[in-house]
């Protein structure tokens, strides 16, 4: 390699470092701790239809395997907090919307329906409840009545007693995804997605503690909805403010100078100067350092001529 070529690449090699701690979206927002109210100002990219109650299940990547669980009430003026809880996910996050697959360990990602529900013993609930025994077991792949309940089945269908048993399914909701009334089942989709307890990582349910659990089988009614995904998937950025008109009608008009009116229709950034100076930093860090570079081989070059 020639001197030139060495001192490119290391040129290269000294921006592309200094640029790697810039800040990426990859690694997450903050978690968003007012669901409700973003629902009840209309901050949120999945309907709630006509859901009386809606439970939140967000994290804050897609990596991310544990997520901040919110039930929402519906009242005169929109939705309020009825309670928030932790809880986890599939082992492997969150899948983007519709890509969904079996056997990726992840949980679905939009707004789902609840009309059913599960455990060892119905906890007073409106949703359809079936109360498991030994013979319990949720269709998997090729059964005809897949991503549904069953008695009997063949070992490809999920056992529910064992579940139920381990605790897991002590007290579980249903969510809708990949199943009527939602939508019809698609083969491969995965199935057998539910709100339970455990409180640890799982194959793709919402896993959190039985209290949690059970008050979401006992609240829920049916048509009350999960929804469920990235923070910055589910909600939509804040409506901008808009001022207040004039409260005087006597006001004299102030005729703007043309500089102002240049400066009103020039083009602005949504990036505030403190957000700015972060990078402005990493920038100049990444620019000395490959100055630095330059000289340190400029010097070496001329100790070799002389």
């Amino acid at each position: 390699m020639s001197r030139h070529a060495l001192r490119r690449t290391l040129l290269l090699i000294a921006l592309v470092a200094a640029f790697t701690a810039l800040p990426s979206a990859a690694h997450g927002a903050a978690q968003e701790t007012s669901p409700c109210a973003k629902l009840t100002a209309r901050e949120v990219k999945f309907s709630a239809g006509d859901a009386s109650r809606v439970v939140f299940v967000t994290a804050t990547d897609f990596t991310q395997n544990a997520v901040l669980i919110t039930g929402c009430v519906r009242g005169t003026d929109g939705y309020a907090p009825e309670w928030q809880a932790t809880g986890f996910i599939g082992e492997n996050g969150f899948a983007p919307e519709g890509m969904l697959r079996e056997r990726e360990y992840r949980s679905p990602t939009g707004s789902f329906t609840a009309t059913e529900a599960l455990g060892l013993a119905d906890p007073g609930t409106r949703l359809t409840y079936h109360v498991v025994n030994p013979t319990s077991r949720w269709g998997g792949p090729g059964s005809p009545t897949y991503n549904d309940y069953l008695e009997g089945g063949s070992p490809a269908d999920e056992n529910l007693w064992y579940w139920a048993n381990q605790g897991t399914y002590a007290q579980a909701a249903v969510i809708n995804y990949n199943r009527l009334p939602d939508s019809p089942p698609v083969p491969g989709a995965d199935y057998a997605i539910f709100f339970g307890a455990g409180n640890r990582v799982s194959a793709g349910c919402v896993s959190t503690t039985l209290e949690t659990s059970t008050q979401v089988v006992k609240t829920l009614v049916p048509g009350d909805r999960f929804i469920m995904g990235v923070v910055s998937d589910v909600f939509l950025p804040a409506a901008p403010s808009v001022a207040a008109p004039p409260t005087s009608s006597t006001a004299t008009p102030v005729v703007p100078s043309p500089a102002a009116s240049e400066a009103r229709s020039a083009p602005t950034s949504e990036t505030s100067g403190a957000d700015l100076l972060p990078l402005g930093i990493l920038l100049v860090a990444a620019g000395g350092t490959a100055v630095f570079v330059f000289f340190v081989l400029r010097r070496q070059e001329k100790g070799r001529r002389s």
